[in-house]
């Protein structure tokens, strides 16, 4: 094939993805998935509406969802900017409006790929330096035998599936998944034999159930068969989120806990609560405001915010909201929404840039206009 066949192709390539009629229809078809996800969101909740049509590649099979169009759209801004812009005074305005949505988009795929989103409960007087995840999971085999710290071994929420194997060498044992469910019902068991079954396996069982709406009220489950186990314990466990007496199995003389929870992010830096303050509707036990005083402690530095409903914290890649509390008999517990966004600047800079390049569009254009103007009504009055 010859050079200058090459540079045909390669011409043609430029041509076809820095087209304007693909930017178009991309925006028509993500209009088209954004009334379907808001109908869906009713019916299946915020957080499977957002994955089924934004945060996947296709939809309905093979046509395209949210991600996939945004990819293409990045693409042809990025060829069109770059092949399809020619550098001119009185298109100085446009280039650097398309440059900002660009940008926007760039920020866009940051926060789909980085972001993360969790709670943070911390009682008064104590300090947290790790968020759980809303949605992901994780499984968590614990060493208490330490006496200043807890071993943790987690294996991450996609090496939780049914027929998964799960060892270590930091654990004397082997955990076969036998099942495992994202939500489930705990029933008793009654009538069979309780055999090889041992913890809460012995009287209860669970059933499957359709996902909730609200994703976090979902409650998942993992039926465990571990074998290695001191005193002829090797056998069938069940694990679930959420219990409240956690499962200890022992094994080479120690004790350890394991357990299904939600997925632990930990944090360059820890939060002591100092006071948790609620103020309710005169006559009323309903909270009319409640802010969270606390230290943010990064080595031996601290320092005092006040985190309300409407004043957030925000620190590093981390904001953090007043979401809710648990009041206890003796002490208050406050509860923190956390998200990690390493792309949350990217909006507020890229529309910055995309308002100045519109205003030096105007600039560059007004004077053009009033001229214009001006010899219609010279060529009228003549």
């Amino acid at each position: 094939m010859s050079k200058s066949s090459n540079s045909s192709i390669a011409q043609r390539v430029i041509n076809f993805l820095s087209h304007p009629e693909i930017f178009f229809y991309t925006s028509g078809w993500l209009i088209v998935l954004l009334v379907y996800g808001t109908i869906d969101q009713k019916y299946n909740g915020l957080y499977l509406a957002q994955h089924k049509y934004f945060s996947s590649w296709f939809v309905w099979g093979v046509l395209p969802g949210g991600r996939l169009a945004m990819t293409v759209m990045f693409i042809n801004l990025l060829f069109k900017l770059a092949f399809k812009s020619p550098l001119r005074k009185e298109r100085i305005g446009t280039l650097i409006t398309h440059s900002g949505m660009l940008l926007l988009l760039l920020g866009g795929f940051f926060t789909a790929y980085f972001s993360r989103e969790g709670s943070m409960p911390i009682p008064e007087g104590e300090t947290s330096s790790y968020f759980q995840d809303y949605h992901d999971l994780e499984f968590a085999v614990i060493d208490k035998s330490p006496e200043d710290y807890d071993a943790v071994t987690v294996f991450s929420n996609e090496y939780i599936a049914g027929g998964a194997v799960l060892s270590d060498p930091d654990f004397p044992f082997t955990i076969t998944v036998e099942d495992f469910h994202r939500n489930i019902d705990i029933v008793r068991r009654e009538g069979a034999s309780t055999a090889g079954l041992f913890g809460m396996a012995e009287r209860f069982k669970f059933e499957p159930k359709e996902l909730e709406k609200e994703y976090s009220q979902n409650m998942a489950g993992m039926v465990l068969n571990i074998q290695g186990l001191d005193d002829g314990t090797d056998g069938t466990y069940m694990v679930f989120q959420f219990m409240q007496v956690p499962q200890v199995v022992r094994a080479g003389g120690k004790d350890y806990v394991i357990e299904l929870r939600n997925q632990r992010h930990q944090l360059p830096f820890a939060v002591e609560l100092i006071d948790f303050t609620k103020k309710v509707h005169p006559g009323t036990e309903m909270a009319s405001h409640y802010s969270s005083l606390v230290n943010v402690v990064e080595g031996d530095f601290k320092r005092e915010v006040l985190i309300s409903m409407n004043e957030p914290l925000r620190n590093m890649d981390y904001t953090f909201y007043q979401a809710s509390f648990i009041e206890g008999v003796a002490d208050e517990t406050t509860v923190l929404a956390v998200v990690q966004n390493s792309g949350r600047n990217f909006p507020y800079i890229s529309s910055c840039i995309m308002a100045f390049g519109l205003l030096v569009h105007l600039v560059i254009q007004v004077p053009k206009l009033i001229t214009r103007s001006r010899s219609k009504k010279e060529a009228v009055a003549a």
